[in-house]
């Protein structure tokens, strides 16, 4: 079975802020504790696509990270309700890398505030030269500072009773 992925990241050390946002937007979901500055949400219904309620009313810095393991993988960012980059790749037929709205810069000062190498970084966005044993989803994700990422969406989380520390919100 392949992997679909699709979760968001705010920028926070509250865990309660997330919750929030989701009450708010009048959405229903499942929040993570905070990781490395990184608080993960999913929010339930269909799993991929951007929610423009929660971009909506988002109070920092989101990041919208999805992986179809057969298909490809994205990243788009928000400072409140203003997308401020996005990448997009998909290899389902041929590889086709979309980067004219990525901001590399921004990426590589959140890899680098986690404490993190960019080493590797734009062989991983371009593909072409990238030798990494994860994908390069998880390459990126991980030197973000991301903890919850990986086989996590609204399709495949269930009731959230795997997780510990999993705030559900109703």
């Amino acid at each position: 079975m392949s992997e679909f992925s699709a979760s968001y990241h705010l920028q926070t050390s509250d865990q309660q802020k997330a919750v929030e946002l989701i009450r708010a937007s009048n959405n229903k979901g499942f929040v993570f504790p905070e990781s490395n500055g990184w608080v993960t949400f999913i929010v339930k219904g269909p799993a991929f696509g951007i929610r423009k309620a929660i971009v909506s009313l988002n109070p920092g810095l989101l990041v919208h990270y999805s992986y179809m393991e057969d298909h490809g993988w994205a990243l788009s960012f928000f400072e409140k309700d203003t997308m401020i980059s996005t990448y997009k790749c998909d290899w389902t037929e041929e590889l086709i890398i979309e980067k004219d709205e990525f901001d590399i810069v921004l990426l590589k000062e959140l890899i680098i505030k986690q404490g993190n190498s960019i080493e590797d970084l734009e062989k991983a966005l371009d593909l072409a030269e990238y030798v990494g044993e994860e994908p390069p989803a998880y390459f990126i994700a991980n030197k973000l500072g991301l903890s919850y990422f990986e086989w996590l969406s609204a399709d495949n989380i269930g009731d959230g009773s795997y997780y510990k520390n999993l705030v559900i919100v109703d």
